[in-house]
C-alpha cells in the first residue's frame, strides 16, 4: 500500500513538473541586436523606429559584447560580460562596461518585452547610483532591433 501511495506520488509529481515544463516558452535572445530610436519629424507626428550606431552580442554560450560604430573610424568595443534569461528579466553581469561603468562587476537585471515577431526588445533597467556615488535613481529605456540575414545581397549597400 505505501509503495502504491509512494509510486502515484512521484508520477503525480513528474506530470506536474513536465506540465509546468511544457508550458513554458524559451525565450531565444542570441544574436547580434541594434540599439534603436523613435524619431518624428513634428511633435505631434508619429515616430518611426530608426537604427543606431551601438550593437548587442548575445551569444549561445552565455557571454554579452556591446559594440559601438564610430563613422569614418571604425567600432569600439563598450561592454563586456555574460547574462542570463530567466522569465522576461536579461540579467546581465558586466565584467567591464566604458559606457556605463557604474555597472561594471555587478548584475543587472533588464526588464524586457518582445514585438514584432521577437524581433524588437524593449528593456529598462534601473540605475541606483553613478560611480562615485552620487543618487541616480532612474529607470533607463532601450529599444533593440534583432539584426537578420536577408535572402539576397542588397544591391544598394555601401561598403
Amino acid at each position: 500500500m505505501k509503495k502504491t501511495c509512494l509510486l502515484s506520488l512521484v508520477v503525480a509529481l513528474l506530470s506536474m513538473s513536465a506540465t509546468v515544463a511544457w508550458g513554458q516558452k524559451r525565450v531565444n535572445l542570441e544574436g547580434i541586436w541594434q540599439m534603436c530610436f523613435y524619431v518624428s519629424g513634428a511633435q505631434d507626428a508619429p515616430s518611426t523606429l530608426r537604427a543606431g550606431n551601438t550593437f548587442k552580442i548575445l551569444s549561445e554560450d552565455g557571454h554579452i559584447t556591446n559594440f559601438t560604430v564610430i563613422p569614418g573610424k571604425g567600432a569600439i568595443i563598450t561592454g563586456i560580460g555574460t547574462y542570463k534569461v530567466k522569465n522576461n528579466v536579461l540579467r546581465e553581469s558586466m565584467k567591464k562596461n566604458i559606457h556605463l561603468p557604474m555597472l561594471d562587476g555587478k548584475e543587472n537585471d533588464l526588464k524586457f518585452t518582445l514585438s514584432e515577431d521577437g524581433n524588437i526588445m524593449s528593456v529598462k533597467f534601473f540605475v541606483k547610483e553613478d560611480t562615485q556615488g552620487n543618487v541616480i535613481d532612474a529607470w533607463h529605456y532601450e529599444t533593440w532591433r534583432r539584426v537578420e540575414m536577408p535572402a539576397e545581397y542588397p544591391q544598394d549597400l555601401v561598403r
